[in-house]
């Protein structure tokens, strides 16, 4: 039967998928007030999915977004992960715990992947309860066919998968957040998705599980030379965890064929048989597996793609990279790239770049590298917890236990690395993160371009003696649709006639009001009740943008020192991540960067 066509719509972004990445990508521009649509093939998410973790950097981000409640009111935290190598002797396994991660959410949350999304649509549905502007629903059953990029625009042409009605979508930008299989990608040649399939073969099953050593707010691994297995909570009032167990070897690599979020799908194992491959593993311990919810089969795959842009077209996720899922980190890479991306588009879409080329590729720049530091790191953790070959045996039974016994720190180190926790960009990588060398020599600490920000506690000023107790990352929940642009002060004061840095600072504002919030963090005992009235913002009602904290530890964790004595200018991006950090004598070189970086409000 021939499709009949329905008329052409125009749109700023069409996001194909409509799985955790591209409903998060959603959020983001329904937040931005972008006009887009988002569309997937199949008729409604799965109710089994492959990702669990949510992790610390992703609950971030989801907290600054007003996304977080439902992830921790319905998640199950884990602390620590515990991993056995001794059946014989269980009671002393290895211990990591997660308390002292470099992040405000120091546990891991399982939360399944459907859920998620449940979650994220839910948060789309609440926007559009609320009259925000251009807010679409989910549209189901809705593929994409082929498209064409022109110089101004994107015409993709999807169907409907139900009555067969094909329409033409006419977009400024497409999003292919359409996992291993990527329409988007395959739409153009020379995308490649390069990598290689491992030789080993895995089973996933969720299933309930009563033993002492298996417990609800722990990971817990049995590392073998037989092969690893891992139990991990999904539902602690049940009992019911996933268990991910390595079945088997192969004696050559597979193809690129049945790829599946870095999985490559086989003949479903049977309860029975993994219950047996598990007893035989891991005597005497007897894991007895109950009332299986889902069992399956996969072989992990590590690709990644030659680019994350290609014009007007753009891919995330599992389109751009997959990886083993050892450290969980397949759904938070993709809605970091997503989160990476959508202020951009932004930017773009309302013409408040100032190079609109070196933003957008900015994107490819800053995730391509992540993207395949998490591939190799994840392959280097699988190798280890998977090889059989001496050397690997040895370094795992023998090395690794003095490792985490006399160098906790190197340990730690790995874990935040594996987590992303530490995650960083390079300056030199990206051209919209501002390259500077301050005058000062070795006394200088100041924050550099491309590093995440960091929380610390402040008070609010008011007009009442007792001020109210915030943390940096409430400050930025309230700038988050903007770029933050913080003047540290030191104890040099708020007010126009004490500190000439306040009159800097408005400027800047005045130039960028569109695409920067400004705020003051000072010094306690420098910052007068009496001051108020004389405080910058008064006429907008935005005292609330200044601050104090009562030690110098926030100015500190951004390397504005007493020590060194000059107050610092950070602008922070919408992502969380410093854009720029000068010192007061170098305030010249920021509106350098930030001419060349946003358009100022009276252009």
């Amino acid at each position: 039967m021939v499709s009949l066509f329905k008329e052409k719509k125009n749109i700023d972004v069409l996001i194909c998928g409509a799985g955790p990445v591209g409903v998060f990508l959603a959020n983001e521009l329904a937040d931005f007030e972008i006009n887009f649509r988002i569309i997937e093939k199949v008729e409604k998410n799965p109710e089994f999915s492959k990702a669990l973790l949510v992790s610390p950097r992703t609950l971030e981000i989801l907290d600054n977004r007003g996304l977080l409640h439902p992830f921790l009111e319905y998640g199950v935290k884990i602390k620590q992960f515990s991993i056995i190598q001794n059946v014989h002797d269980p009671s002393n396994p290895i211990k990591i715990e997660l308390s002292s991660m470099n992040s405000n959410f120091s546990f891991g949350l399982m939360n399944r992947q459907n859920k998620t999304v449940d979650y994220l649509i839910d948060a789309l549905h609440e926007k559009k309860s609320m009259r925000k502007k251009h807010v679409p629903n989910v549209e189901f059953c809705m593929e994409l066919i082929k498209y064409e990029e022109k110089d101004d625009h994107v015409i993709a042409v999807v169907k409907n998968t139900k009555s067969n009605v094909e329409e033409e979508i006419i977009c400024q930008y497409l999003v292919g957040c359409d996992g291993v299989h990527s329409t988007v990608r395959k739409g153009i040649n020379g995308w490649t998705f390069e990598g290689q399939t491992l030789k080993s073969s895995w089973a996933l099953a969720d299933v309930e599980i009563d033993h002492e050593l298996v417990k609800y707010d722990q990971a817990t691994s049995f590392v073998l030379n037989e092969g690893p297995i891992a139990a991990i909570p999904l539902d602690a009032r049940k009992n019911t965890y996933r268990l991910v167990v390595k079945i088997g070897d192969e004696n050559k690599n597979e193809t690129n064929d049945h790829v599946t979020h870095g999985l490559t799908n086989k003949n479903h194992i049977t309860l029975e048989e993994l219950q047996k491959l598990i007893d035989e593993r891991i005597a005497p311990i007897k894991l007895e597996l109950k009332n299986p919810v889902w069992i399956s089969n996969f072989k992990i795959n590590e690709r990644i793609v030659n680019r994350y842009r290609t014009g007007r077209v753009f891919i995330a996720g599992d389109a751009a990279h997959c990886h083993s899922p050892l450290g969980g980190q397949g759904m938070n890479l993709g809605i970091q790239d997503a989160h990476n991306l959508a202020f951009k588009l932004a930017l773009v879409i309302r013409d408040q770049a100032a190079d609109v080329n070196k933003l957008l590729d900015s994107y490819e720049h800053e995730r391509y590298p992540v993207g395949k530091n998490v591939i190799e790191g994840t392959g280097f953790a699988t190798k280890m917890v998977t090889g059989n070959d001496y050397i690997t045996s040895f370094l795992r039974t023998r090395i690794a236990p003095i490792l985490f016994h006399f160098f906790p720190q190197t340990v730690f180190k790995f874990q935040n690395n594996l987590l992303q926790n530490n995650l960083n960009y390079l300056p030199e990588s990206s051209e919209i993160l501002h390259k500077y060398k301050p005058r000062s020599g070795a006394e200088n600490q100041l924050i550099e371009a491309g590093h995440y920000v960091q929380d610390g506690l402040l008070m609010k000023i008011t007009s009442h003696k007792v001020h109210e107790r915030i943390t940096m990352f409430d400050v930025f929940r309230s700038t988050a649709l903007k770029h933050t642009l913080i003047l540290f002060t030191l104890n040099k004061g708020v007010t126009s006639d004490c500190n000439p840095l306040i009159e800097t600072l408005l400027e800047i504002y005045n130039d960028y009001k569109n695409t920067i919030t400004p705020i003051i963090i000072s010094y306690q005992g420098v910052v007068q009740t009496a001051d108020i009235p004389f405080m910058p913002f008064q006429e907008e009602g935005r005292e609330q943008h200044i601050f104090v904290e009562c030690k110098f530890e926030l100015h500190e964790k951004y390397g504005v020192t007493k020590e060194f004595g000059q107050q610092a200018f950070v602008l922070i991006r919408p992502d969380l991540y410093i854009a720029s950090a000068v010192f007061e004598d170098d305030v010249d070189k920021l509106k350098s960067f930030l001419d060349q970086y946003l358009v100022k409000a009276d252009r």
